[in-house]
């Protein structure tokens, strides 16, 4: 016989698993918000990033708590392609012509894209500037990241290299992407004054690529992003999650 404590799991487990199929088929309730990033030194808009999140008013509301639920239900990847074609979506509607920033969850690369999907996600990477971000659990399995990196310049995007916790990870995904942006993140605890950052962004200068600061929520970050060398920001300062203008 089952217990109460298992029955309460169980049940838990099917109205998540619910809610979260319930997303995959009806991606609109995903949202997506797009965050402006901007040029520091004029404030003009050179890309949107993407961020989905669940129902509102559901547990999982919040986009880590999607992500971790979906990956504890193994439909990581069903999810992260229903909302890369709802981006796509919005974007080519919203004729964006800036370069749309998203991240594909590692459980993603080298994946088919599902029928049903097919024509959203083609016509967004025929019509759209795409940049794909690259964070620490993408570097998990170097090979498979070498190869997906390979996939997503064959079709023509941008690679987005996070600041990731270990120095020797960053710097050894710097040689191996070779990326297009290196991103800092200055919310981040131990940011300023860091010799692994300095280090990650040289190492990310040394082959060419962009400065893009995560967390401009004020003046005085902005001046420190700039400090740094980057040359694009987001942040509360530089605009918030919402719609698309259209």
């Amino acid at each position: 016989m089952e217990t109460p404590s298992l029955v309460s799991a169980l049940d838990r487990t099917r109205r998540t698993r619910a809610l979260v199929e319930e997303l995959i088929n009806d991606p609109a309730q995903l949202g997506p918000d797009f965050q402006p990033v901007r040029r520091l030194t004029d404030d003009a808009v050179v890309g949107w990033k993407a961020t989905g999140r669940g129902r509102p008013g559901t547990e999982l509301a919040d986009t880590l708590a999607l992500l971790g639920e979906a990956a504890s239900l193994g439909l990581v990847e069903r999810l992260d392609w229903a909302f890369r074609a709802l981006v796509f979506d919005r974007a080519v509607l919203a004729d964006v012509r800036e370069t749309v920033h998203l991240t594909p969850e590692p459980q993603t690369y080298l994946s088919a894209c599902p029928p049903r999907l097919a024509v959203s996600v083609g016509r967004g990477r025929r019509e759209l500037a795409v940049a794909a971000e690259v964070h620490d659990d993408g570097l998990a399995d170097l090979r498979l990241l070498e190869q997906a990196v390979a996939e997503m310049r064959g079709w023509g995007w941008q690679i987005v290299l996070a600041d990731v916790a270990d120095e020797r990870d960053a710097l050894h995904a710097v040689e191996l992407v070779r990326p297009d942006v290196v991103q800092i993140d200055l919310s981040r605890a131990g940011r300023r004054g860091s010799a692994a950052v300095a280090a990650f962004l040289e190492a990310g200068l040394s082959v060419g690529a962009e400065v893009m600061a995560l967390g401009v929520d004020g003046a005085a970050q902005r001046a420190e992003a700039m400090t740094l060398g980057a040359t694009v920001g987001r942040g509360l300062l530089l605009g918030t999650p919402g719609p698309l203008p259209l």
